[in-house]
């Protein structure tokens, strides 16, 4: 049974769902004083509670696996009712949070002696105890479970720890949310996306926020909070009239006044998710912390771009708006003069990075074009915002480097398959992840990791790190790939006579968003309407609900914008 507890929905809910309750209760008074009720727990803000029934008298092995598996739905009391299919000795024992495993498909069961069963079912991805979400190739998965006779009722006496749950059922239970860190300048919020169930969210998300970066982050953002802060031993976040108070142990007190304003950053950037909490109250030991708020100096999660594409067209190199192309202000004619193939364009739009015939060229409002990178084959080019543009052949993807714009190049180190072909490489927004897409000898393949930098020499990239994301696209042919927004990717990948264009989460599912005529590039924009694919006629395409129309003809090329 599926019973919604949010308070917005209580009025509904009595008139729906208890009115057998109120009857029991003898009626609703209309009288007497009012009275303040306590602070909120986070219990109440769970959308969904399932309630599984428990252990029936005289179950049979059967009966028994298959209520215990039901009853992983049950998450209240650390998995209470599951545990009492267990036996006396193995109900302390079990973890039920060390993995969830998602299915597909319907289980099977069956017997493999007279006190073993075997549970069969098809799994397509994986969480793990700190909430992260692994997609996964579709593979067998067989669970053994061992019986044992208590008081003459079967009860499972051995179990493999964790969960299992079909993808319906864990997308109702769970919800994701971003932890944030910051970049190594503190200037951006970076995400980290997971996975929890209701019921404790906001305690759990604080617990892995201090914890600290996730093993992929590592080297590339910080977090604010002094090493070994953790909640107060036997303290939850509590949400009193819409503001979450987290009491941390007296390790926080080392933090200065910017610390503990990034640290209350931290916080209510990764709470602002979970339904019912508006700010974050921060405490030390019970005593309540002053903190003044950041204002403009704060770092940022994501920064908007021009909603108008950037485009090469009929000689023009601009926003295109209306049909006419709006010039780019001392950019613009350089970039035309160059004929170029590629174009990515720096925060402000006064810098870029070209590509053309002769290789990639950084050009600047005030100077003339300067020619970073001859070598042949080289893709399109990536910027970021600490004055480094990426480049790379497409035949030799480990050969990565980063120019600073006076010319001085500098190796990325990275381990990328060298029979692969890179078609894209796109640095995010936050400058600590990296988008590649290659053309495998198991086709299009898509990577999203970290970017390793030196804060001594200028935050110069140094190496790129074990890939967060790393799965084979469905289609034949790698072509491009582009951020959507902080948390998402997009690809665009063919199969003979027709592009694929695919959304990843990064920690979460992916989604197809349609098919178009024989496509070459796509880009990003203001999340997943600002996408636009530029086909092989030179038609710009733009998402309109789950197709995609047409929004603009003899287009060039189109622009990346960072």
């Amino acid at each position: 049974m599926v019973i919604n507890l949010r308070r917005g929905f209580f009025s509904i809910l009595a008139v729906g769902l208890v009115t057998a309750g109120l009857t029991a209760c003898g009626g609703i008074p209309t009288s007497g004083e009012v009275r303040a009720g306590d602070p909120f727990s986070e219990e109440e803000f769970t959308d969904f509670v399932f309630n599984p029934l428990g252990p029936t008298k005289d179950a049979d092995q059967l009966g028994i696996l298959q209520g215990f598996i039901a009853a992983f739905t049950g998450t209240q009391g650390d998995y209470a009712t599951a545990r009492e299919f267990l036996s006396k000795d193995f109900k302390k024992e079990w973890d039920p949070r060390q993995s969830v495993l998602i299915r597909t498909g319907a289980p099977s069961y069956r017997a493999l002696d007279e006190s073993t069963m075997e549970f069969s079912f098809t799994s397509k991805a994986q969480l793990d105890e700190t909430g992260a979400y692994t997609a996964v190739p579709p593979a067998v998965q067989n669970l053994d479970y061992s019986f044992v006779k208590e008081d003459g009722q079967w009860r499972i006496s051995q179990a493999p720890p964790g969960i299992v749950l079909a993808e319906s059922t864990f997308l109702t239970i769970f919800s994701k949310h971003a932890l944030y860190f910051y970049d190594l300048s503190l200037q951006y919020l970076v995400p980290d996306e997971r996975w929890f169930p209701g019921g404790t969210t906001a305690t759990r998300i604080v617990n892995a926020l201090l914890d600290g970066p996730p093993e992929w982050l590592k080297g590339a953002v910080v977090s604010q909070f002094p090493d070994g802060t953790q909640l107060t031993p036997g303290t939850t976040v509590t949400v009193e009239s819409t503001v979450a108070q987290v009491d941390l142990t007296s390790d926080a007190a080392a933090a200065d006044a910017r610390q503990r304003q990034l640290m209350q950053l931290q916080l209510s950037e990764s709470l602002s998710s979970v339904s019912g909490i508006a700010s974050v109250e921060v405490s030390i030991a019970g005593s309540v912390l002053s903190i003044t708020p950041l204002g403009a100096n704060a770092p940022i999660s994501q920064r908007p771009v021009d909603s108008r594409p950037l485009v090469l067209s009929d000689g023009q190199f601009g926003y295109l708006s209306g049909g006419k192309v709006t010039e780019l202000d001392g950019l613009g004619p350089k970039i035309v003069a160059l004929q170029p193939e590629a174009v990515t364009v720096g925060v402000g739009a006064s810098v870029a990075a070209v590509l053309n015939a002769n290789g990639v060229s950084l050009v600047r409002k005030d100077g003339e074009p300067k020619l970073l990178d001859s070598r042949p084959g080289l893709i399109a080019p990536s910027i970021d915002d600490f004055g480094y543009v990426w480049t790379v052949p497409a035949s030799t993807p480990n050969a990565l480097l980063a120019f600073d714009f006076a010319g001085k190049s500098y190796p990325v180190s990275v381990s990328l398959p060298t029979d692969s072909v890179i078609r894209s490489l796109d640095v995010s927004q936050d400058d600590s992840r990296v988008v590649i897409l290659l053309q495998s000898s198991s086709g299009p393949r898509l990577l999203v990791a970290s970017i390793i930098r030196d804060p001594s020499q200028g935050f110069v990239p140094i190496g790129i790190g074990t890939p967060v994301l790393d799965t084979i696209v469905d289609a034949d042919t790698a072509l491009d790939a582009a951020w959507i927004d902080r948390f998402s990717v997009a690809t665009l990948a063919a199969v003979p006579d027709e592009a694929r264009v695919t959304s990843y989460e990064i920690g979460g599912v992916q989604t197809s968003l349609g098919k178009l005529a024989s496509s070459t590039a796509i880009v990003g924009g203001n999340g997943r309407t600002g996408l636009r694919v530029l086909d092989s006629e030179g038609t710009m395409q733009s998402p309109r609900g789950s197709s995609w129309q047409a929004s603009a003809t003899d287009i060039d090329l189109i622009a990346t914008q960072r």
